[in-house]
Order: structure tokens, then sequence, then C-alpha cells
């Protein structure tokens, strides 16, 4: 058994979850103090943590590299660590480019919270909103700048998103469930072009969200997971994604779209790979499954 130190975010977002997860799952000891390891979980939380414990291996987590935006990422930092996770192929392709240290590469896993049976709030929630038989299409991200996403984060794609919820709903009923933080341009879009939408700032439980809709778009250009990749296809939402971070990993080949024009043709004839990605996360992605994988690692170190 090793003593670890998780440095996680502190925002309330999928790096806390993924941390909080792991220590309710592990077989090692989470310690504040004198540990064997520290795991900066965090990223850009490795500088105010790095030296401050002796007689350790210190632990990089890297999710994505955006390479439009080198300057924000400190790599001279980054390789005293002892060695870096990363999640997926795209990001270790990248991060071989500027990192001289051992690179190990470890997906995401599916959180614990979202394997449980579906509630009945789940099912309020959709006959709420799909009241004129609307297509519910959800985006639960944290796709804006500042401190309500006045501008949007590129990175995660909301232009896309917008651009492809145009396009459909010229010949679609819709309604677009969106959730996460810093939304404010996304949700200004959608209303500038008359897409209805129903916007959730906090949502105590997203696999709620999951359970309520009909189909899941996930528009980065930047991802370690997403989470969202492995949510949506456990609780059985028809998804569609870019090629980025794990995505094309877990899901049927089928769901990888490359342009816009690649959204909108696969929701025309309702793709469903449904039950392939469900049993990619049931099989290879849940917490019982990769948090050992994470535990041998650490125990090996």
């Amino acid at each position: 058994m090793k003593k670890i130190f998780i440095k996680s975010q502190g925002a309330g977002w999928v790096i806390d979850s993924i941390s909080n997860d792991f220590k309710k799952h592990t077989s090692h000891k989470i310690v504040k103090k004198d540990p064997d390891i520290v795991w900066s979980l965090n990223a850009f939380g490795f500088r105010s943590i790095y030296g401050a414990f002796d007689n350790c291996k210190y632990v990089l987590h890297l999710h994505h590299i955006d390479e439009t935006k080198l300057k924000e990422y400190p790599f001279n930092l980054f390789n005293k660590a002892n060695i870096c996770i990363v999640p997926n192929k795209i990001t270790e392709r990248v991060a071989k480019k500027y990192l001289s240290i051992p690179i190990v590469r470890m997906p995401y896993w599916l959180l614990s919270n979202a394997t449980k049976e579906k509630s009945e709030r789940s099912k309020k929630i959709r006959n709420k909103l799909k009241q004129n038989d609307e297509i519910l299409i959800g985006s639960f991200v944290k796709d804006g700048n500042g401190k309500t996403g006045d501008t949007p984060k590129l990175s995660k794609g909301p232009d896309t998103l917008v651009s492809i919820l145009k396009k459909i709903s010229k010949n679609h009923k819709i309604k677009v469930l969106l959730a996460g933080y810093c939304r404010k341009w996304t949700a200004s879009n959608l209303k500038k072009h008359n897409i209805p939408y129903v916007y959730y700032e906090r949502f105590d439980d997203v696999v709620d969200l999951y359970d309520s809709i009909d189909w899941y778009f996930a528009t980065s250009r930047y991802e370690g997971g997403p989470q969202s990749v492995l949510e949506a296809s456990y609780r059985k939402v028809k998804i569609l994604s870019t090629d980025v971070g794990l995505a094309s990993d877990v899901l049927h080949p089928d769901c990888i779209c490359n342009s816009v024009g690649d959204f909108v043709d696969k929701f025309e004839v309702s793709l469903d790979r449904i039950g392939y990605n469900y049993n990619s996360v049931h099989d290879h992605y849940r917490h019982t499954v990769l948090i050992p994988e994470f535990d041998k690692f650490f125990e090996g170190m």
C-alpha cells in the first residue's frame, strides 16, 4: 500500500470528481502529509505542489495539450516530474514532442455514480422538456471563457455545436439541454438563431440529464476524455463526437464525425450504435476495471 497525496483542482468540475472517485475506491491510503507519491491530477496545479514533500515520487497528469496555446504550458517544470500519465493516444503523441520524462497512457474511467439505475426524476425532466415532441439534444461542458463564458472556449467547440444545431433545426423540431459553467456565449447564440434550449448551470446529478435526452453531441477540438463519451455511452444515449480524446477508442467508428456536415448527415439517418458503445464502456471503462489498474501502477512505482 502506498501513501498518495492528490493535487486536485477545487473547481467542482470533472477533475475533482475523478479525484473523489479514486479516493473512494482505491486500495491505497490517501494522505495530506508524508506521501510516497504526489499525484498532480490537475496539471496546472503542479507548480504549487512540486517540491513540497521530500523523498517521494511526483506524478504529473496531463489531460490534453492545445498546441495553439503552447505558451500556457510550463514544460520545463513538467519535465521535473518522475512520470506523466496521459489519458489517450492523441495527448500521448503530442506530449512526446515536449516532455522528456516517461509517459504512460491510462484512460479515464466511468465515474462510479454514473452506473446508477434510471431515476424517476429523469423521467420527469424528460416529460417537462419534451412538451411538443421535440428531439432532445444534450451538451454538458464548460465551453466559455471568463466567469460566465462571454466568449467561446474554442478548444471545447461551442462554435461547431452551434453550427450543427443551426443546420438540423431547419428540418427538425429540437430542444437543446445545456449544462455546465460558463455557457453564456453558447446560450446567446442558440437564442440568436431561435433554437429552443434549457440551461442548467448547476445540476446535482448529471446522470439524470443524460437519461432525459435523445442525443449527445461532443464537439471539442481538444480533450482528455471527454467524460461525456463514457457517460452518454453507458446511459444508452445516441452520441456523435469529433475525433478527440478517448472518443475513437470508446465509440463505434461510425459515431466519429470529421465535419459539421458529418454530424448533420448522421443525425439525419438517426445513426444508432448504442449497443456497441454501451458494451465498450461496460467491458473496459468502468471504475471497477480501471481504478485497480491505477492502483497497480502506483504500487509499482
